[in-house]
C-alpha cells in the first residue's frame, strides 16, 4: 500500500511555509474563513494535476470566487511584511507518499515561480525519495524552478519535471500503480462531495471499469459498403422501373397513332365522297338556273309590250281633260286656294309662337311674384314686393288657355310693360343691395378666420404692426447693448385673477394693454430708437410705458378693493404699471355705490370718472386680450361672431340667388309698339283670308264636272294598270338578277371551289397514306362503315368527332412519353438519350441491359457485403458488448462481495444491474442464446427473422451512407448514436440496493428525493468508497494491487448524525483507504476520537498555520480542545 504521508505549503494563500504530516485517517477542521478549504485546493493541484480554477472550494460554493492568481498573490495590505504583491517568489505544494511494500518514498509536486508584473510559470514534478530537510529553501527564500532543477539533480536519483499537466498525471498515476484516469474524476466527486442525483449515471462513470469499446470502423465500412450497393441496386431498379414505364408509354402512344390515324383515313375519304356529291349537285343546280333564266326573258318581253299599250292611252285621255275650259277654270280656283291657306298657315303659326311664349313669359312672373311674396317682409324686399303685387295683376290676362290673345286692345299689353318694368328696377336694387351686404359679411367672416387661425396657433390678434414694433425694439436694443433685451406688452404679462372683472379691466385699459414695457435701465435706449422709427407709420401708435420715472414719481400702492387687484403678475414692470392704472379705480358691485368714489367702476362695464357715469364700449369689454386664457376666450367669442356672419350670410345667399335669377321681361317698349301692334294686324289679316277662301270654295262648288270626273276616272284605271304591270316586271327582273347572280356564283365561286377541294382532298390522301395502306386498310374499312352508316357525312361526324377526343389523347400519349423520358434524364444524370425521337431504339437496349445483366450482379454484390457485415457485427460488436455486459456483472458480483462483509450499521449495501428497459430489445438480442451457437448462429432463420429489423434499425443509427451529406446536426446526432449504441452500459440499468435490519429492501433510484440529507450522503459514501476500493484494487493482495489508497473529502458528514459518521469511518478503515476528511469544527466531536490524525487550521489576521492533534496527544491527557484552540 502507497501512503500519503508529509503535505508542504509554501508561499500558498497566508500558508508561508507549513508541513503537514497525515496519517490513516485524518480530520481537518477549522472554523468557516480559517483555510480548511485552502488545503484541500492546494492538495487538488498535486493530486488531479490541474491548475484549473474550477476545482477549487466546490464543496464549500459552487460559485467560488477563489482564483489561483488570489491563492498565489494573497490578498493583504501592501504594507504587511508578508504581502506578496509586486515580488518575486516562488510558490510550492508537494506530497510525500511511502510505499510500504517496497519501502521506498516519492515526492509530487507543483512549483510556480511569480513575478512582480503579475506573471507566472507551473511546473509539475515528480522524484524518488522525501521531502528535503530544508523544504527547498535557500537563504529565506522558496527556489526558484531553475534552482529546484539544479538541487533536485544534485540530491537525488530520479527527478523529472514536466512540460505537460497531461504528462505529469500520467507519470503520477504510474506511480500511484493506478493507470486509470478515472480514479482523478472520481477524487473530484469526492472532494466536491456533490449528493448523487442520478444513481444510474454515478454508478455507470464510476463504479465500473469501462472495458474498450467496439471498433466498429470495418463494420461500419462493411455496412456503408452494402448500403451503398442497396442504394446502387435501388437506383438501377428505379432506372429499370422509369424505362419499362417509357416501353409501355411509347406502345400507348404508337397505339393511340394507329387510331388517329384510320380514323383520319376514314374522315378524309367520306370528305371526298361528300365532295364529289356536292360537285354533282352544284352541275345539276346550274343547268336547272340556265332553263329558268330563258323563261323569265320571254315573260318580261310580253310586259313590256303591255305597258307601252297602255301608257299611249292614258296619255291621249290626259291631254284632251287639259285642253278643255272646265279643267283650266277649275285649276285657276285650286292654285288660289292654295295660295290663300299657306298665307293662313304662315301668319297663324306666328301668333301661335308669340302667344306661347308670353303665357310662357305670363307664368314665369307669376311663379317668381309669388315666391317674392311668401318672403318675410324686410325693408330692402319691400319694393320688390310691391312690385311683384302689380305684375300679378296686369299679367293675369295672359295666363289663361283662351285664343284670340290679340284680338284684345293694346293697353292691356302696355299695362303688362310698365308693371314688368317696374319689377326688374326693384329687383335690380336689392339684388345690388344684397351683393353688397354679402360681400361685406363674407370680408368680415375671412378676417375673423384668419385671426382665428392665428389664436389656434396661439397668436393673439394684436393691433397692426404692434408685434413687428416689439421685434423691432427688441432687435435693435441686442444690436446696442450686445445681449438680449426682453420687450413686453402688458396685456401678455397680466392674468385675470377674476374673470367675472375681465370685461372691466379690458375695457378701462383699451388701448393701454397694448402698451409695451423695458427695464427702467434700458428705457432711455428704447426711446431713441421709438423717435428713430416714428416716421414709419406702423409704428406710430403705441405706447412705451416708462416704469423708471413711474415709480419715481408716483404712489404705487393701491388702494383696497381696486381693480388692480383684479389682475395678478409676475412681472414687476407690469405689476408697477397695473397699480398705477388701476390702483385708485374702486370696483363697485351695483351703479348705486360709484359715487361714493372718486373712481369707480362695476363688472358690468359703468365707469364714474371725473364727476362723470359713463357706459364703457362692449367691443372693448369682449376684446379679450390680457392672459393666457385670452386666447381661448377670444377664441370662443370670435367662433360666436363667425358663426353669427356665417348664418346671416345662409340668408342672404339663396336671396341674391333668387333675385339674380329674374330674366329680362319680354314686355319692353319696342316690343308692345311693334311685335304687338304688327301681331294684331296679322290677326284681323288671317280674318280676311278665310272669308276669302269661303269665296273660292263657292265658285269651285258652282262648276259643271261631269265630263270632267269620266275622264279622270278612265285615267286612274289605266294608271292602276301600269303600275301592276311595272310591278310584275319589276319582280321578273329580280328573278331574272337572282338566276343570273346564281349562274355566275355556280360557274366562277361554287363550283372551281368545289373541285379545288375535291382535288385537294385527293392530294391529302395521297399524301397521308400509301397506296397500299388506302388498298389494303383504308378502303376495305371505309366499306364496311358504309355499309354500317348508310352515308359518307355520317361517317365523317362520327369519326371526326372521335378523331378530335384520339388526336388530344395521341398527343397526351406523347406528352406523357416525352415527359417521362425528360425526367428519366434528369434523375439518372449523365443521359446521352435523345428525348424527342419518335423511335424508342435507345431506351429499349438500356432496359434489356439492366433487367438482363446489372441489376443481377448488384444484388450479388449486396449479398456478400451484407454477410461480411454480419460477420463484423457478430464477432466485433455484439461480442463485445456481451463480453463488457459480462465483465461488468463480474465486477459487481465481486463488489458485492466486498459490500456484504462491510456492514454499513445496521443497513447493507448491494449494487444491482440488470437490462435497460429502454433497450431490453437491444439487451436480449446481445445476450440471445442463438448467438452462441456458432457461426451460424447471427444468420440462422429464426435470429434473422426475430431480429432481423433491429439490426438494420441500428445499422441506420450508427452508420450513414458514403454519399450522404450529413449538416453539423446530423453530424453531432450520429456520433451521439456511436457513443451510445458502442457502451455496453447503455444496455444496463445499474442501481443500489439497502437491506435493513429487518430485511426491507430498497432501491435508491425510488427513495433518492424522498430522504433525508443524512440518508443521502451514506449511499453517496458507500458508493464512492465502493467506487475507489475497486480503482485501488484494495482486495488484491499482488503487486497489482499495491497502490495508493488516498481519499479526500471537503465539507465531509454534515448532514450525518454521529452513528453514521463513526460507520463510515469504520468502513473505510475496513476497505484498507487513507483519508483526509475536511469538516467544520461541528464534527469535532464525532470524528476526532475515531481519527488517527486531527490537523486544526488556526488562521490570525495574514497568517494560517496547522495545528496538529495525534492520538497519541490525546492519549498524554491533553485536553486541548481544537474548536477553542482555533479561537
Amino acid at each position: 500500500m502507497k501512503k500519503l504521508k508529509k503535505i508542504l505549503l509554501i508561499n500558498w494563500l497566508y500558508f508561508s511555509k507549513e508541513l503537514i504530516e497525515v496519517g490513516d485517517i485524518n480530520f481537518l477542521t477549522g472554523k468557516n474563513g480559517a483555510g480548511k478549504s485552502t488545503v484541500i485546493d492546494a492538495l487538488q493541484i498535486v493530486l488531479l494535476g490541474e491548475t484549473n480554477a474550477r476545482n477549487f472550494n466546490q464543496a464549500a460554493n459552487e460559485k467560488s470566487q477563489r482564483t489561483l492568481e488570489g491563492y498565489l498573490r494573497a490578498d493583504m495590505d501592501d504594507n504587511s511584511p508578508y504581502s506578496r504583491r509586486g515580488k518575486d517568489f516562488s510558490t510550492y505544494i508537494v506530497c510525500e507518499f511511502q510505499d510500504e511494500m517496497e519501502g521506498s518514498s516519492f515526492v509530487t509536486g507543483v512549483t510556480f515561480d511569480c513575478r512582480s508584473d503579475g506573471s507566472y510559470r507551473d511546473t509539475f514534478f515528480i522524484y524518488t525519495g522525501t521531502l528535503p530537510e530544508n523544504c527547498f529553501i535557500e537563504q529565506g527564500e522558496a527556489m526558484e524552478t531553475s534552482a529546484l532543477r539544479r538541487f533536485l539533480k544534485q540530491n537525488y536519483a530520479r527527478a523529472e519535471f514536466y512540460d505537460t499537466q497531461k504528462e505529469y498525471r500520467r507519470n503520477m498515476l504510474a506511480k500511484w500503480n493506478v493507470h486509470n484516469e478515472q480514479v482523478l474524476r472520481m477524487m473530484k466527486k469526492a472532494v466536491s462531495f456533490r449528493p448523487i442525483v442520478d444513481i444510474q449515471k454515478f454508478i455507470t462513470e464510476n463504479i465500473c471499469d469501462i472495458p474498450d469499446k467496439p471498433n466498429i470502423e470495418l463494420m461500419q465500412q462493411n455496412i456503408r459498403d452494402y448500403k451503398r450497393h442497396e442504394l446502387l441496386a435501388q437506383r438501377q431498379q428505379e432506372k429499370l422501373d422509369a424505362l419499362q414505364q417509357i416501353s409501355r408509354l411509347y406502345q400507348e402512344m404508337n397505339q393511340a397513332i394507329d387510331r388517329c390515324q384510320i380514323q383520319k383515313f376514314l374522315v378524309r375519304w367520306a370528305e371526298k365522297e361528300a365532295a364529289q356529291t356536292e360537285i354533282d349537285q352544284r352541275e345539276l343546280e346550274r343547268t336547272e338556273c340556265k332553263e329558268n333564266l330563258a323563261n323569265v326573258n320571254e315573260q318580261l318581253e310580253e310586259l313590256k309590250r303591255q305597258i307601252e299599250q297602255k301608257e299611249t292611252r292614258r296619255s291621249e285621255l290626259e291631254l284632251a281633260c287639259r285642253q278643255s275650259n272646265v279643267f283650266q277654270e277649275e285649276e285657276r280656283l285650286l292654285n288660289t286656294e292654295k295660295a290663300l291657306r299657306d298665307e293662313q298657315k304662315k301668319l297663324e303659326q306666328g301668333l301661335q309662337n308669340l302667344e306661347v311664349e308670353i303665357k310662357r313669359e305670363a307664368r314665369h312672373l307669376q311663379r317668381f311674384c309669388g315666391e317674392i311674396q311668401e318672403l318675410e317682409p324686410e325693408e330692402l324686399l319691400i319694393p320688390v314686393q310691391e312690385a311683384a303685387n302689380t305684375v300679378q295683376k296686369a299679367y293675369a290676362v295672359f295666363t289663361g288657355d283662351e285664343k284670340g290673345l290679340f284680338a284684345r286692345p293694346v293697353e292691356l299689353f302696355e299695362t303688362g310693360q310698365q308693371a314688368a318694368a317696374e319689377l326688374s328696377d326693384a329687383v335690380r336694387s336689392a339684388a345690388h343691395k344684397t351683393e353688397d351686404r354679402i360681400v361685406e359679411l363674407k370680408k368680415q367672416a375671412d378676417q375673423k378666420s384668419a385671426v382665428l387661425a392665428n389664436l389656434r396657433r396661439n397668436i393673439k390678434d394684436y393691433p397692426h404692426g404692434l408685434l413687428l414694433f416689439k421685434d423691432r425694439l427688441e432687435k435693435d436694443l441686442a444690436d446696442k447693448t450686445g445681449h438680449a433685451v426682453p420687450v413686453y406688452i402688458l396685456a401678455d404679462v397680466l392674468e385675470m385673477a377674476d374673470e367675472r372683472w375681465r370685461g372691466a379691466v379690458e375695457g378701462y385699459l383699451n388701448n393701454q394693454k397694448y402698451y409695451l414695457l423695458v427695464e427702467p435701465g434700458r428705457y432711455q435706449d428704447a426711446l431713441n430708437i421709438y423717435d428713430r422709427l416714428k416716421q414709419e407709420a406702423e409704428y406710430r401708435a403705441f405706447g412705451l410705458v416708462d416704469i423708471g420715472k413711474l415709480r419715481e414719481k408716483e404712489t404705487l400702492r393701491p388702494l383696497p378693493g381696486s381693480l388692480a387687484e383684479k389682475v395678478e403678475t409676475e412681472n414687476k414692470l407690469a405689476r408697477s404699471y397695473a397699480d398705477y392704472l388701476l390702483g385708485r379705480v374702486i370696483c363697485c358691485d351695483t351703479a348705486e355705490q360709484l359715487r361714493c368714489y372718486k373712481t369707480a367702476i362695476t363688472a358690468e362695464g359703468m365707469l364714474y370718472q371725473g364727476y362723470v357715469a359713463r357706459a364703457l364700449r362692449k367691443s372693448w369689454m369682449e376684446d379679450a386680450f390680457i392672459g393666457r386664457r385670452a386666447v381661448q376666450l377670444r377664441i370662443d367669442h370670435l367662433e360666436k361672431e363667425l358663426a353669427c356672419l356665417q348664418e346671416e350670410l345662409r340668408h342672404w345667399q339663396p336671396l341674391q340667388k333668387q333675385l339674380t335669377g329674374l330674366q329680362e321681361p319680354l314686355f319692353t317698349q319696342r316690343f308692345v309698339r311693334i311685335d304687338v301692334a304688327q301681331k294684331q294686324e296679322d290677326y284681323q289679316r288671317v280674318q280676311t283670308i278665310i272669308k276669302e277662301i269661303a269665296e273660292v270654295k263657292n265658285q269651285l262648288s258652282q262648276l259643271n264636272l261631269f265630263w270632267l270626273d269620266e275622264q279622270r276616272r278612265i285615267i286612274e284605271q289605266l294608271k292602276e294598270e301600269i303600275l301592276a304591270f311595272n310591278k310584275e316586271k319589276d319582280a321578273k327582273n329580280v328573278q331574272k338578277g337572282k338566276l343570273e347572280d346564281r349562274i355566275h356564283q355556280l360557274e366562277y365561286e361554287i363550283l372551281p371551289e368545289k373541285y379545288q377541294r375535291y382535288e385537294a382532298i385527293e392530294d391529302v390522301l395521297n399524301e397521308e397514306f400509301t397506296k397500299e395502306y388506302r388498298e389494303t386498310i383504308g378502303v376495305p374499312r371505309y366499306r364496311q362503315e358504309l355499309v354500317r352508316l348508310k352515308k359518307a357525312d355520317v361517317i365523317r361526324k362520327n369519326f371526326g368527332d372521335s378523331l378530335a377526343q384520339s388526336t388530344k389523347a395521341m398527343d397526351g400519349a406523347q406528352k406523357k412519353l416525352l415527359a417521362a423520358r425528360r425526367e428519366y434524364a434528369e434523375r439518372f444524370k449523365p443521359c446521352a438519350f435523345q428525348i424527342e425521337v419518335m423511335d424508342n431504339t435507345e431506351y429499349e437496349e438500356e432496359r434489356r441491359t439492366l433487367q438482363e445483366s446489372e441489376l443481377p450482379r448488384y444484388k450479388e454484390k449486396i449479398r456478400a457485403a451484407r454477410e461480411s457485415a454480419m460477420e463484423q457485427f457478430q464477432n466485433d460488436f455484439l461480442a463485445k458488448l456481451k463480453s463488457g455486459i459480462d465483465q461488468v456483472q463480474d465486477q459487481v458480483h465481486h463488489l458485492n462481495k466486498a459490500l456484504r462483509q462491510a456492514q454499513f450499521g445496521t443497513d447493507k449495501y448491494q449494487f444491482r444491474v440488470g437490462p435497460n428497459p429502454d433497450y431490453l430489445d437491444y439487451y436480449n438480442m446481445i445476450t440471445a442464446d442463438e448467438l452462441m451457437e456458432g457461426e451460424s448462429g447471427l444468420f440462422a432463420l429464426p435470429f434473422q427473422q426475430k431480429y432481423g429489423p433491429l439490426i438494420e434499425k441500428l445499422f441506420s443509427q450508427i452508420t450513414m451512407a458514403d454519399d450522404t451529406q450529413l449538416n453539423a446536426r446530423k453530424q453531432s446526432e450520429l456520433q451521439e448514436n456511436i457513443v451510445r449504441y458502442t457502451d455496453f452500459r447503455t444496455y444496463l440499468k445499474f442501481d443500489l440496493e439497502t437491506t435493513d435490519q429487518n430485511g426491507s429492501k430498497q432501491m435508491l433510484s425510488q427513495t433518492l428525493n424522498m430522504k433525508s440529507g443524512g440518508e443521502t450522503q451514506t449511499p453517496f459514501y458507500i458508493a464512492v468508497l465502493a467506487s475507489f476500493a475497486q480503482l485501488y484494487r484494495v482486495n488484491d493482495a499482488t503487486r497489482f494491487g499495491n497502490t495508493v489508497r488516498l481519499v479526500v473529502f471537503d465539507e465531509a458528514f454534515n448532514k450525518m448524525d454521529s452513528e453514521r459518521i463513526t460507520e463510515s469511518v469504520l468502513l473505510l478503515r475496513k476497505m484498507g483507504l487513507q483519508a483526509i476528511i475536511c469538516t467544520p469544527p461541528d464534527k469535532v466531536s464525532d470524528i476526532m476520537p475515531i481519527a488517527d490524525r486531527t490537523l486544526l487550521v488556526d488562521k490570525s489576521g495574514y497568517r494560517m498555520h496547522i495545528i496538529p492533534f495525534g492520538k497519541e496527544m490525546q492519549n498524554e491527557g491533553s485536553t486541548g480542545d481544537p474548536e477553542s484552540s482555533a479561537g
